[in-house]
């Protein structure tokens, strides 16, 4: 049989304490790290959820306004368009030649329906085009 000294044997185990108690503290240590990596990625699963949940909700209020802000623009077109076909088409007046016309008319003393007949225009843009011409010529 073999003999060991008890002085070894009582570094052999202290030696394995040692070990074990480096061996436990890595694994408590690392088991530590881990629960507190997992609570830290739940916290940022949390966040990620609220931020989703936020910008889903904002998304809902901006596609429903787009959609009110798309209905009021077919309504102003559809008015726009009501709008453009109850107008008259707008006449630009007389011609310098016409003008010069209804004016010489007056002047030789034609009645303002018969000049209007001759130059093919309305009896109250003749008459307009009378007043402004004496307005002008009284100043």
């Amino acid at each position: 049989m073999i003999s060991i000294p008890s002085f070894e044997v009582l570094i052999l185990c202290l030696l394995l304490s040692a070990v074990l108690g480096a061996c436990l503290f890595l694994f408590f240590s690392a088991k530590f790290d881990l629960r507190r990596l997992e609570t830290r990625l739940q916290e940022h699963r949390n966040a990620v959820e609220r931020k989703s949940a936020e910008s889903e909700l904002r998304f809902n209020l901006l596609e429903t306004k787009l959609s009110e802000t798309a209905d009021k623009v077919q309504l102003i077109d559809e008015a726009l368009a009501q709008s453009q076909a109850a107008h008259l088409p707008h006449s630009s007046g007389p011609t310098r030649g016409k003008r010069t016309a209804i004016i010489r008319l007056a002047q030789k003393g034609e009645a303002s329906d018969k000049i209007a007949a001759t130059v093919g225009m309305p009896t109250n843009e003749v008459d307009l085009l009378l007043k402004v011409h004496r307005a002008i010529a009284n100043r």
